[in-house]
Order: structure tokens, then sequence, then C-alpha cells
């Protein structure tokens, strides 16, 4: 009776374990962040991806919310057999048009949160203008099979931290004598702007607690943005804002400026123009390139893969 009992149990076990097989997961990584016409920049994204590169297949794609693109990095991805697609958002804030859009296209927003970035892309998802072979693009979301797990961007991540910091250090001679000016480019709308400039106050009182442990005592440090793509009443106010904190900070002791920005997109352009004639402080150093993003990157996997081997794909 016993071995009676046991024959059909191993039919189930088998096919348990059969079925375990069939369905595992095979994980694959997205990685998206903006496009720029930098040769440089997509060698840095590249390079920061290495890592991950050797325990999963990656696909990166460059641009703003671009369905196009998107839909071509989850397609590579799905051709080699992938069934869950972590998707890392290398982007400096979540408070963003653009993330929400991310969300839609990825089938987690049932409908956009925001009027849709309409924009005219090229292959490599950057804006171009004058090109007759362009097309709006059609803002659906994307056909996906795989199972879609997305993970934040930077905000006001310790990894960001610490860079900050260190491009501070890097032009610092004397602390206790310069106060601190760190500037994003920050969003058109004025809610997501001020959930940005809180998310860099964090930042601030995070880098306040690497001086004490460092034995430095910056005077200030203060954070603004300048909506450089807002209307012309924001633009002219946030140009004027940033004058006035450089020049009353330059009053009494030196400034030191510092982007928040991912990459030398020409942005940091913009800073330079609405501060000229002030005298402070800038190296232009943004986030990227910097090998504590490697470890960015795979602390995002990390989070949302949890004990499970990682897919190779010549297997």
């Amino acid at each position: 009776m016993k071995k009676l009992i046991l024959v059909p149990f191993l039919i189930a076990l088998l096919t348990t374990s059969f079925t375990f097989a069939k369905d595992a997961e095979k994980i694959g990584i997205l990685v998206l962040t903006h496009g720029s016409k930098e040769k440089s920049w997509s060698e840095t994204v590249e390079n920061a991806t290495k890592e991950i590169k050797e325990r999963f297949p990656v696909a990166i794609v460059f641009g703003k919310a671009n369905p196009v693109t998107m839909q071509k990095g989850i397609d590579t991805l799905e051709n080699q057999g992938i069934n869950k697609i972590v998707v890392v958002q290398l982007f400096i804030s979540s408070y963003s048009p653009i993330i929400r859009q991310n969300e839609y296209l990825l089938g987690l927003r049932k409908e956009l949160a925001d009027p849709p970035i309409s924009m005219m892309h090229n292959e490599s998802g950057d804006t171009e203008k004058g090109n007759n072979h362009q097309k709006k693009i059609n803002l659906k979301q994307l056909q996906i099979n795989a199972k879609i797990v997305l993970t934040k961007p930077l905000d006001a991540h310790l990894f960001v931290t610490h860079t900050l910091f260190n491009r501070m250090t890097d032009l610092s001679k004397d602390p206790s004598n310069e106060t601190v000016i760190i500037v994003a480019h920050g969003p058109n709308g004025r809610e997501d702007n001020k959930s940005l400039i809180a998310m860099m106050d964090k930042l601030s009182d995070q880098i306040k607690k690497l001086q004490v442990a460092n034995g430095e005592n910056y005077k200030q440090i203060f954070t603004t943005t300048v909506r450089d793509d807002a209307n012309p009443e924001t633009y002219e106010k946030t140009k004027q804002y940033l004058r006035k904190l450089v020049s009353q900070a330059g009053k009494d002791g030196e400034v030191i400026v510092i982007p928040l920005l991912l990459s030398n997109a020409g942005i940091e352009e913009v800073f330079v123009k609405r501060s000229e004639g002030l005298d402070y402080k800038w190296s232009g150093k943004t986030v990227l390139p910097d090998s504590i993003i490697a470890k960015f990157i795979e602390e995002s996997v990390n989070s949302k893969v949890v004990k499970i081997t990682p897919f190779n794909s010549t297997r």
C-alpha cells in the first residue's frame, strides 16, 4: 500500500518541479536615461552598466519617456527569453512628467497623469528640429509580455549625497568661509518643483552630516532650481533668485555653485549664463561620470531581485 501511495506522490513532485523550471524567472535589465548629442554620454552610461551586465542581459534606452526606443529595448530583452524586466530609471528626480509617463508606457498607470510629452524623436531618443524624417509619437502603452518591476530615480540617495560632497570638496579651500549653492534644472510644474526642492533640502541635510564626519563646516548650503523651460515670468523669477543668492552670499565669503545634473548635456551652460558677472567657484562637474553610479544601478536591481539566479541567455 505504501508503494502505491508513493507513486502518485512522486508524479506530483516531478510535475511541480517541471512547472517550477518552466516558469522560472529569467531576468533582464532595462536602463532608462535621457538622450544627448554627445557621444561621450552613451559611453558613460555603458561604462556605468558594465558590472550589472556580468549578471544580467541589459538594454539601455536613451530619451525622455520615448515609447519608440523603450519598445525596442523591451523587445530586445524579451527576444532573449526574458520574462521579468527590472527597469532602472537613471534620472535625477522622481518629480517629473517624464517619470509618470514612463509608468504609463510600462503599464503601471491606467491613464496618463499629465499632458503627453509631445516630442519629435530620432532613433537615439534625442529631440531634433528641422528633420523631415521625424514623426510625432502617438502615446499608447507598450506591448509587453514580461513582468515589469520599476525602480526609483536617484532622488536623495546617499550615493548622490557623496557625489555632491566630493564636488564641493574639490573646489573648497576654506569651508568655514564658503557658502554652497546646489542648483538643479527643475520641472515646469509648481508642485513638482516644490517636491524637488524638498528632496534637495534632504540632500543638503545629508551633506551637512558628512561635513561633521569629515571635520568640515561650510557656512551655509542653499538649494534652488532654474526651471529653464517654464513660462517667461517663472524664468525671470528663478533667474533673479539665483543671482540674489550668489550675490548675497558673496558679500560675506566665497561661493561654490554645484549643479545637480546627471550629465554635461548643455544645461549646465544655463546656470553659468544666469550667473554671468557674479563671483563664485564652479567646475560644472555633474553626477556622472562617477563610479558610484554603477553601485546605484547594482543596488537598484538587487532591491528587486532576491535569491534569484541571474538568467544567462547562452545556457
